[in-house]
């Protein structure tokens, strides 16, 4: 039979029960026999507390992770390098309130959002990337959007003006979300995985789709109307990203 001795640690707050018995003198055994009978629910066992510790490891493990920002850049670097666009002319949708085209100086930078922004530093063309006919083909080298995707209602017609306004050996990159919260800002539409993205742009060739599990148990609430309720883990501890770049085809 498995004996049991209980081990006390101030720091997590609880009485360990381990099978480790004999390393213990008797006076540390009735030490901790005495914390555990004093406090029962505070005693669990050994393997509780190891997950316990692990919990709070991976709680804590995306602040060593790499900025989420370079994360994304990275990417997109990538497959511009991979397709060899340089430069050219870029359209970063919805672009109004953080715009990135200090990231890309090499590229004469374009926005499209659904209001104006003044004071962003850019200018802004107003219009829906879901049906944009005053933009004609072919009009840009590099399409860019962070955290967009799942705020557009018809995502299949934003592909496809996206697939439209690309030129032959255009990138286009987009970092959106499969797992997050709900974020109304305006509205919060859509989640997506990574064959989702691919299946949205059929007709580029994929460079990149994959999952970002990065900051997957970060606490996050939210905030304003969009704080979720806490519970036993904290806030919202599934973040799971989903990152998609393609290259249209030449001609």
């Amino acid at each position: 039979m498995c004996r049991l001795r209980a081990v006390v640690n101030f720091k997590m707050g609880v009485c360990v029960l381990d099978p480790e018995l004999r390393k213990m003198t008797l006076k540390k055994r009735l030490w901790a026999a005495y914390h555990g009978f004093k406090a029962p629910e505070r005693l669990v066992s050994f393997v509780a507390a190891e997950r316990m510790k692990q919990a709070d490891e991976e709680r804590q493990a995306w602040q060593e992770e790499v900025p989420r920002w370079e994360r994304i850049e990275t990417i997109a670097r990538e497959a511009l390098q991979q397709a060899g666009v340089a430069g050219g002319r870029m359209l970063e949708i919805g672009g109004r309130l953080n715009p990135r085209h200090a990231n890309f100086p090499e590229f004469d930078y374009h926005a499209l959002d659904l209001k104006e922004a003044p004071g962003a530093g850019v200018t802004v063309a107003v219009g829906d990337i879901t049906n944009c006919p005053h933009i004609a083909d072919e009009s840009y080298d590099f399409i860019f959007s962070l955290d967009v995707f799942e705020h557009i209602n018809k995502p299949w017609l934003a592909a496809k003006e996206i697939q439209r306004l690309l030129r032959p050996g255009g990138i286009t990159m987009h970092s959106t979300l499969f797992s997050w919260r709900y974020h109304p800002c305006p509205i919060d539409y859509w989640r997506y995985s990574a064959d989702g993205l691919k299946s949205l742009f059929d007709g580029l060739e994929c460079l990149h789709a994959d999952f970002d599990y990065s900051e997957r148990r970060r606490d996050l609430r939210g905030r304003d109307g969009n704080m979720v309720e806490c519970d036993a883990l904290g806030g919202w501890r599934e973040n799971v990203r989903v990152n998609y770049a393609g290259r249209k085809p030449q001609s």
